[in-house]
């Protein structure tokens, strides 16, 4: 028998657990019932810096220490995996990491040993077709064609693992954003110049060089830059070439706790993504934080990016600072449009409020224990199990 929702015991791996704030899956999960143990990394890189672990008053959090840094090449102390298999009477494995990386491989390598029966689903942001190399396909085909279910946070990393064999069902489930921190402030719209941001890390892809030359081709753009990594030289250099210094700012690391404020002082965010050989965006975290903070968006119409912009935010072809600074100025050129996409933005959001994805992810975790569930006979009893013969040819007899 199926044990009822409310006492399903859920043990929980996720690396991007050593963020404070992208706890709230798990708080809220406990809040409506589910007993979740959560293991996550000691220390990782977001954002450009390596964060720490902070249990606070999460007391359902297990820090591990870590071996690699890549999101997918990376593997977990095997000591408390091998405790916490061993000790606890699990409902449910949730591997909240790619299906084809080395720390699927070894906590599915610790349950064969530790906890066989217990059943387990992953999850995948991976929204492009890739044949990995060995040993990693073999990662992944055993751990889709074991999975009770799988879930994603894009449409096409979903259909994507059902073409690879998945056998379980998945579902689409998105990151979440905590609607009580990021919330709308008093802004009037923009007049004369209008205030672009972004947050995240300095990398290629990323694409902040497009958003420094749409603001080249426009003076009423000015920039902040929130966020660190190994492309800061180049960005400050072609700020410094293009002589626009004075309305680029590049405001270094910003916590986690003080990302709400950040939005709360924008006009719009810029997520300027350039798709590169391999990667394309999977989801889009700031577009959701912005939504909810009353921030209207222009992001490049790139991977998942279109599933979470809400019109009337603006969609633009990605690499193309022209496009950029085009739908940036609208919001400036276009009486009631920055009202609009603030209105439409805040109430989009709310389809991403934790206690939703929460809600959705434990009918997922209810669905995959059932999956994987033995089927009892007819007339079982309890106590014993009753045999009872096949007659060939006869229907709708039954059993003794």
């Amino acid at each position: 028998m199926v044990k009822p929702v409310e006492a399903l015991r859920v043990l929980r791996i996720s690396h991007s657990g050593v963020v404070t704030a992208w706890r709230q899956r798990e708080r809220e999960l406990r809040l409506i019932g589910c007993d979740v143990v959560l293991v996550t990394a000691q220390r990782w890189e977001e954002g450009g810096a390596t964060v720490s672990c902070e249990v606070g008053g999460d007391g359902f959090v297990v820090p591990v220490a870590t071996l690699g840094r890549h999101p997918n090449g990376f593997v977990y102390d095997p000591r408390p995996l091998w405790r916490l298999l061993g000790s606890g009477h699990w409902d449910l494995i949730d591997l909240h990491e790619e299906p084809f990386g080395l720390a699927v491989a070894e906590v599915l390598a610790i349950r064969w040993l530790r906890a066989p029966r217990v059943p387990f689903v992953v999850a995948s942001a991976q929204n492009i077709p890739k044949r990995y190399p060995p040993p990693f396909r073999w990662f992944e085909r055993l751990a889709l064609r074991r999975a009770a279910g799988a879930y994603t946070c894009n449409i096409e990393a979903g259909r994507i693992l059902a073409s690879k064999g998945l056998t379980g069902g998945w579902t689409l489930l998105p990151l979440g954003v905590d609607t009580g921190r990021f919330r709308c402030g008093q802004r009037d719209p923009p007049a004369d110049r209008i205030k672009v941001g972004f947050v995240g890390r300095l990398i290629r892809h990323k694409g902040v060089d497009v958003l420094i030359l749409a603001a080249a081709l426009d003076e009423r753009i000015t920039v902040q830059i929130f966020g660190d990594g190994p492309e800061l030289g180049a960005l400050t250099a072609l700020v410094a070439e293009l002589g626009i210094g004075e309305r680029v700012t590049f405001c270094g690391f910003v916590s986690e706790q003080r990302i709400p404020d950040v939005y709360r002082d924008l006009d719009v965010l810029a997520v300027p993504s350039v798709p590169q050989p391999g990667w394309i965006e999977q989801f889009g975290r700031v577009v959701v934080e912005a939504h909810a903070s009353g921030v209207p968006v222009v992001a490049s119409s790139s991977g998942a990016l279109p599933e979470v912009v809400v019109p009337p935010s603006q969609l633009v072809r990605p690499g193309e600072p022209g496009d950029l600074a085009d739908a940036l100025t609208r919001y400036l050129d276009e009486p009631g449009l920055w009202e609009r996409a603030r209105e439409a933005g805040l109430a989009g959001a709310e389809r991403y409020s934790w206690p939703r994805v929460a809600s959705t992810q434990l009918a997922l975790y209810r669905q995959s224990v059932a999956r994987a569930a033995p089927v009892t006979p007819v007339g079982e009893s309890s106590g014993r199990r009753r045999r009872h013969r096949c007659v060939r040819g006869r229907r709708g007899v039954p059993p003794e």
